[in-house]
């Protein structure tokens, strides 16, 4: 009998332990421990301003049109605008290289020909990036880069050219590169009729050819131009701490009433605010800017969207600068589809720095422009190009051949009377190995007058 009850003892023994291991398993694999909530931190979505496209920002600054010897031009974006508009309905194809020893020389030999349209860039365009403002189609755009574009026309009914093809140049002498494309359009009475006889409208314009440098193209006639009268404002500065800095919450302000700044700084980085001159510098020390360098595509599209990304768009600014090896993109002002190129403020730039795959410096205006319609905008009469080039020939401080770009742009100054309201004044401007002058400065070495104007 003992043995017996033994038996069935080690067998309720067992069953009891196996249902113990059973139970203990379960309990692991069942069990949650008991966390305290974490709050997801969300990405916080700032746009000061509207978004843009970059066929918005890219674009030429100068239409210019021979047609038999007779030159005219425009600076106005919808005059521009208008023709692109028409390009887009043809067709744009078959890129190819023609020349990699491309000249100024023989870039000027080839815009003075007859029959051409030339739309003028501040900088150098990539080809891919161009695609946005004119779709080229076939083949993989190259990437290569252009800062005139040239369309001819002279061979346009010709029997040994394909019927209704013009052919398009794009040339960046820089580089000394030369490409052609075609233009297939609908026919030769539709260009002439909507692009042709427009441009004939324009004001009429003069090429000043020099020896070994780039053509100047000037209006014939005096200009008469508006001085305009806009409000300004600051942009919130808890914008820019929330757009610049990945962790806005940690980032400490340090007043410098002596100096005029306030510095927002995190552990990574340190955003100086200019409170006077309207002017915000961020700078990114974790950033390495000795980094391998980006295509010219990769650059300039990265920069756009980083502005485009929080709105930065404060005012109409347009892409005018690339420095490749700097990895540095600039954005001018623009009012009335002119750019600003003089300010007793700050700066009129957006100036973009990219290194380590983001951007590591950004130095730009604070201020935002309102017009205002109900002042009175007095007219203002532009010495003619004639005369501006005898006054820069005159001067003693500068070489001519050096100049690289003549043009018109608006001087930015504080009206005397309001502290809130800015004048500002067109004025001549010369470009001298990357930096804009007024013509202003010549006046000044010999004493005459202070603002450059008839």
């Amino acid at each position: 009998m003992g043995l017996k009850y033994l038996e069935q003892t080690k067998t309720i023994v067992l069953i009891v332990l196996v249902l113990m291991s059973v139970t203990l398993t379960f309990s692991i694999w069942s069990y949650h421990p008991n966390y305290e909530k974490v709050d997801k931190t969300n990405a916080i979505d700032i746009s000061m301003e509207q978004k843009r496209q970059i066929s918005e920002v890219v674009q030429p600054y100068r239409l210019l049109v021979n047609q038999n010897g007779d030159w005219t031009g425009t600076a106005d974006t919808s005059d521009m605008t208008r023709v692109f508009d028409e390009l887009k309905k043809w067709e744009l194809s078959d890129v190819s290289a023609v020349s990699n020893n491309f000249s100024i020389s023989k870039l000027n030999d080839l815009m003075l020909l007859d029959n051409r349209l030339i739309f003028q860039f501040d900088s150098e365009v990539p080809m891919p990036i161009f695609q946005n403002v004119l779709p080229i189609i076939g083949k993989k755009v190259p990437e290569v880069s252009f800062d005139h574009m040239i369309i001819s026309w002279s061979s346009l009914n010709q029997d040994d050219v394909p019927a209704n093809e013009l052919t398009v140049f794009f040339s960046n002498a820089k580089q000394k590169q030369l490409y052609r494309a075609k233009i297939k359009i609908q026919n030769a009475k539709t260009f002439e009729k909507k692009i042709l006889s427009e441009l004939k409208n324009y004001p009429s314009y003069t090429p000043v050819q020099r020896d070994n440098t780039n053509t100047l193209f000037l209006p014939t006639e005096p200009q008469k131009m508006k001085q305009y009268k806009y409000l300004i404002s600051s942009t919130s500065i808890d914008d820019f701490k929330s757009a610049l800095f990945l962790t806005p919450k940690i980032v400490k302000m340090s007043p410098d009433n002596k100096e005029g700044v306030d510095r927002y700084s995190d552990d990574k980085s340190i955003m100086t605010i200019d409170r006077e001159n309207y002017k915000v510098n961020f700078v990114d020390s974790t950033a390495n800017e000795n980094q391998e360098n980006i295509q010219k595509t990769n650059l300039i599209m990265n920069t756009f969207g980083f502005i485009n990304q929080h709105g930065g768009w404060t005012g109409d600014y347009r892409y005018s600068s690339v420095d490749y090896n700097a990895q540095k993109v600039d954005y001018q002002l623009y009012i009335e589809n002119l750019p600003v190129y003089e300010t007793d403020l700050g700066t009129t730039k957006i100036e973009t720095y990219w290194g380590n795959g983001r951007i590591y410096r950004y130095n730009r205006p604070t201020y935002k422009l309102a017009y205002l319609p109900q002042e009175k905008n007095k007219q203002i009469e532009l010495l003619s190009g004639e005369k501006v080039i005898q006054k820069l020939m005159a001067s003693q401080s500068i070489d001519f051949n050096e100049i690289a770009a003549l043009r018109v742009g608006f001087t930015m100054k504080k009206d005397v009377k309001r502290s809130s309201i800015y004048l500002f004044e067109p004025t001549w401007f010369y470009k001298v190995d990357g930096q804009w002058h007024s013509i202003d400065e010549i006046d000044r070495e010999v004493g005459g007058d202070t603002n450059g104007l008839e």
